[in-house]
């Protein structure tokens, strides 16, 4: 066949695939992806924020290489990840920017840089493939608990024009309190719908989760009966430079995270309620058919 005589067939099958995205990509509710916020840096605001070249930067998303070059540094993994705008391939195609709060990059950075014993004891866990849910994971309890080691608080993004993969998805992690302790909960005791242990945590990042995030999270039940935020809610709850960053258009859900290994040594960073992404190569679906119909 001649391009001319394609381009028909490929343009009726790629207009219903992406009026599909479209209407699963921007559901405010219902549909289960993960991202949360962005730092200025990362979301085309810088020369780092391009997607990772593939050729050179397969030690992001190779499980071998990995591991040979990171030799168990995950903090350091993660800020790489996070400095090459790189992005996470959730249900098989939805491409998310991972971006670091600049207080959580600080952290790691300070534990990345320390190889003693007890630095080592601050890195943050990939736990193995038998723990693939929260729900597996050691001491498991339903509250808004993170350590920037075992889990993290983060948060999805939607609406955020120059994230990488094309989708406008962002999956933001932040900085937890790491002073806060866990408690039964009773009458005095805040906690989400559901909660089954009181987490006395502060806001201690300025980009990370709010008081009233701490307080109502219910990142168990599912996305339609929890609290989505706009940009106006991020910014009054304390989140002053939330529309500064992501556009006063974006939108999102708080969330709990972890990393699990999967049977392939592959890293995937999950929510608490499962939907999960691993690192991808830097090329999304979208692209990859613009490139059958346009020829590129």
């Amino acid at each position: 066949m001649t391009m001319l005589k394609r381009v028909p067939i490929f343009l009726a099958s790629f207009i219903l695939l992406n009026s599909y995205l479209a209407l699963a990509f921007n559901a405010n509710i219902g549909h289960r992806s993960v991202v949360s916020s962005v730092s200025k840096s990362a979301i085309g605001m810088s020369s780092t924020a391009a997607a990772p070249n593939s050729e050179q930067k397969s030690h992001l998303y190779v499980p071998s290489e990995r591991d040979e070059y990171y030799q168990g540094n995950i903090a350091q993994y993660l800020l790489d990840l996070h400095n090459e705008g790189a992005t996470l391939n959730f249900c098989g195609g939805m491409m998310f920017q991972l971006v670091l709060s600049d207080k959580l990059q600080t952290h790691l950075k300070s534990v990345a840089a320390d190889s003693s014993s007890e630095g080592k004891q601050k890195q943050p866990i990939i736990h193995p493939a038998s723990q693939s849910l929260m729900s597996r994971t050691p001491d498991y309890k339903k509250s808004s608990f993170a350590d920037n080691i075992f889990s993290f608080h983060g948060r999805e993004l939607r609406k955020i024009p120059k994230a990488n993969g094309g989708m406008g998805f962002v999956l933001q992690l932040s900085y937890a309190d790491p002073s806060a302790t866990l408690g039964e909960v009773s009458s005095s005791s805040v906690a989400g719908k559901g909660a089954d242990a009181a987490w006395n945590g502060s806001p201690v990042d300025p980009q990370g989760w709010s008081k009233e995030e701490i307080a109502t999270y219910d990142g168990w039940r599912s996305d339609q009966f929890r609290q989505w935020r706009k940009c106006s809610m991020y910014e009054d709850e304390g989140y002053s430079t939330f529309g500064q960053e992501f556009g006063n258009e974006a939108f999102g859900l708080n969330h709990r995270f972890f990393l699990h290994l999967d049977n392939q040594n592959k890293m995937w960073l999950s929510a608490e309620d499962g939907c999960e992404g691993t690192p991808a190569d830097g090329s999304s679906i979208m692209k990859k058919l613009g490139g059958m119909l346009f020829g590129m």
